[in-house]
């Protein structure tokens, strides 16, 4: 259907307010499905005087404003972090629309085809789960296999059901090839960060990477296919370097002062960086794609072979 920028302006601002919407669904999520808390039952309460909070309260974003931050019955304060994870899914719900449907637009020249909404959609529901696991990783160093373990079975299924959802080159004709080319991803995406796990618990002789990390990259794959998860994982530690110097120099100025250091001081969640990796891939991958990662994938195919024909002769 033709479009004009006025639509398309009232569908971003209508994103938003959704995306913020899921935001502060998720801000209950990220309490609760740690704790295996009902995330429907109770409704929504002060986390200090456990008053329920009143629905125009519960406005996202706008009631936090309205009221301070502060719980309107024991004027405690009440956390920034829950109108900013608000604003962060309504920001990356729009965002994705902008590559998603506006890019797309233009691609069909002008027209919008329906089925980049369901794109949109497809990637909406990995965006929420990524966010939900980076902020219970960040806060317990866990990621629920009620998080990833639905995200597989979502991203599979969907992949399945519209086998065209996937980015190129994981998009597929058939169902069976929509349903193969998920289940490639999720077991690339869980060997690669297995492997490496392995690896490194080895050499450092403790756990060197949860298994959260694991199940995380194999959902990103399920969803992504198996030459994104391989690039989410690489790119995702480039997100975390600053917090691991951070850490680095509190740990070193522990040691030096003498004061008693914990595990806490040498340890950072990987997690919420491989989910980084994994966001910018979605709003990157139309240009990043055919830019450099398809002649990357190459190179590397085509050095693979040689190696091993070399071997074999």
């Amino acid at each position: 259907m033709p479009t004009t920028l006025p639509l398309l302006l009232l569908m971003g601002t209508w994103l938003f307010a959704l995306g913020s919407v899921v935001g502060s669904f998720l801000n209950v999520c990220i309490y609760r499905i740690p704790w295996q808390k009902s995330v429907i039952w109770p409704a929504s309460h002060c986390p200090k005087c456990w008053s329920a909070i009143a629905a125009r309260d519960n406005v996202p974003i706008f009631g936090w404003l309205v009221l301070g931050g502060k719980c309107r019955t024991c004027r405690n304060p009440i956390a920034i972090r829950y109108p900013l994870i608000e604003a962060l899914v309504g920001t990356l719900f729009v965002a994705i629309f902008i590559v998603d449907v506006v890019h797309g637009r233009r691609v069909w020249q002008g027209e919008l085809p329906s089925w980049l909404f369901a794109t949109w959609f497809y990637h909406a529901i990995l965006i929420a789960l990524l966010v939900a696991s980076t902020f219970i990783d960040y806060d317990l160093y866990i990621i629920p296999d009620a998080i990833t373990v639905t995200g597989m079975i979502v991203g599979v299924a969907l992949g399945t059901a519209y086998p065209w959802i996937r980015p190129e080159p994981s998009t597929a004709l058939t169902a069976w090839g929509g349903f193969w080319t998920g289940v490639a991803g999720l077991l690339v995406g869980a060997c690669l960060t297995g492997a490496v796990r392995l690896l490194g618990s080895l050499a450092v002789g403790r756990e060197a990477m949860g298994l959260g990390d694991v199940t995380l990259m194999a959902m990103i794959g399920a969803f992504l296919g198996w030459q994104a998860a391989v690039l989410a994982f690489f790119i995702g530690p480039f997100f975390g370097l600053a917090h691991a110097l951070g850490k680095l120099v509190k740990y070193v100025a522990k040691r030096l002062s003498g004061a008693k250091s914990s595990s806490a001081d040498r340890e950072i969640p990987f997690g919420p960086y491989l989910s980084m990796g994994a966001v910018a891939l979605v709003l990157s991958w139309p240009w990043l794609w055919d830019g450099w990662a398809k002649d990357l994938f190459h190179t590397l195919f085509v050095l693979f072979l040689w190696v091993t024909m070399g071997v074999e002769g």
